[in-house]
C-alpha cells in the first residue's frame, strides 16, 4: 500500500511538472515582439510554427517576422501569417525592399530610391512607390494602375531569394516572352513600359523601362542607358555592372550577363569578352587574345 502510495505521488508529481511547461507553451509578448514558447518550455526559432490554422515564422532570436520576405521566399503579413494566395494585402505588395530610404525628387517629379540609378526614372517611380507602400494606389492614373497590377502578377509568388544573376536573367526572358519589338513614331505608346507591359510590344525605350521597373521591384539595382538613337539597361550583377538589351530579340540574357575580362598579357589592357565571342584583338595593343570563357547555348 505504502509502495502504491510512492508510485503515485511520483506520477502525479510527473504530470504536474509536465503540465508546468504545456501551460506555458504559446505565444509571449516581450515588448514590441513576439516569441512562441513550445511545449518543452523552449522557444521555437528560425522556424515556422501553426497556431490556430495559420502558420509564423520566427527568426533566429526567437521573434516573430512580420511585412518582410522570410529566408526561405515566403510573405509574412503584418500579423505575422503567412500569405498563401495573394501579396496585396493592405493596399499595396510588400516586397523585401520596402524599408528602404527614398526621396522626391522636384524637378524631375519622380522618387528617388537609388541616387546613382533613378536620374532618368519618370513617371515609373510612381508606380514603385505604389508597391512599396509609399504612394497611395487610388492616386495613379489608368494606366499607371494597370502597370502597378502587372507587377503585383509578377511578384506572387517571386523566388527573391534567388541570386540577382538569376533575378536579372529572369526578367530579361519574361519580357521577350510576353512582348514583341516593333519601332515607335513616338505616339503610338510602343516608347512606353505601358506597350511592353500591357500591350506586349515596345521598342527600346518601353522595354529598357519595363525591364527597370521590375528589376527594382525584385531588388535588382538597375539604370536606364542611351547613346547613338538608342536605350537599353545596366544592371548591378556579382559586384559589377553589366550591360543588357532585353528588347534585342535572338540573343540570350546570358551573353550580357556572363562577361568575361582579362589583362592583356602584353600590355595589360583589361579586355571584355561575351561569352560566345571566341577571339578579338586586344583594344591596347591589337595582339589576338582567346575567350578563356567562350561558350554556346543550347537553343
Amino acid at each position: 500500500m505504502k509502495r502504491k502510495y510512492v508510485v503515485t505521488c511520483i506520477l502525479s508529481g510527473l504530470l504536474c511538472f509536465a503540465g508546468a511547461f504545456s501551460a506555458f507553451a504559446g505565444w509571449e509578448k516581450q515588448g514590441e515582439d513576439y516569441r512562441y514558447r513550445n511545449e518543452d518550455g523552449t522557444y521555437a526559432v528560425s522556424q515556422w510554427v501553426m497556431d490556430q490554422g495559420n502558420y509564423y515564422y520566427l527568426g533566429a532570436d526567437g521573434t516573430m517576422w512580420s511585412n518582410t520576405t522570410t529566408p526561405d521566399g515566403y510573405l509574412v503579413a503584418g500579423d505575422g501569417s503567412w500569405v498563401q494566395d495573394t501579396q496585396a494585402l493592405g493596399g499595396y505588395v510588400r516586397t523585401p525592399y520596402d524599408n528602404q530610404p527614398y526621396r522626391y525628387r522636384e524637378d524631375t517629379m519622380a522618387y528617388i530610391f537609388d541616387e546613382e540609378t533613378d536620374e532618368l526614372w519618370g513617371t515609373n517611380s510612381y508606380i514603385l512607390a505604389a508597391i512599396r507602400g509609399i504612394y497611395p494606389v487610388e492616386l495613379l492614373d489608368s494606366q499607371q494602375l494597370q502597370l502597378y497590377q502587372k507587377v503585383n502578377e509578377y511578384l506572387v509568388g517571386f523566388p527573391y531569394e534567388t541570386s540577382e544573376y538569376d533575378k536579372a536573367k529572369m526578367i530579361f526572358e519574361y519580357l521577350q516572352s510576353i512582348a514583341t519589338y516593333s519601332l515607335s513614331n513616338g505616339s503610338d505608346g510602343r516608347n512606353s513600359t505601358y506597350g511592353v507591359l500591357i500591350n506586349g510590344e515596345g521598342n527600346c525605350v518601353g522595354f529598357s523601362g519595363a525591364y527597370k521597373l521590375l528589376a527594382n521591384a525584385v531588388g535588382v539595382r538597375c539604370a536606364i542607358m542611351r547613346g547613338n538613337g538608342h536605350q537599353w539597361n545596366r544592371v548591378y550583377v556579382n559586384n559589377e555592372w553589366k550591360p543588357i538589351d532585353a528588347s534585342a530579340f535572338g540573343s540570350y540574357a546570358e551573353s550580357y550577363l556572363d562577361l568575361t575580362r582579362i589583362e592583356c598579357p602584353y600590355c595589360g589592357y583589361l579586355n571584355i569578352f561575351h561569352v560566345r565571342e571566341t577571339a578579338h584583338p586586344c583594344a591596347g595593343c591589337k595582339e589576338q587574345l582567346e575567350n578563356p570563357g567562350f561558350r554556346l547555348y543550347d537553343n
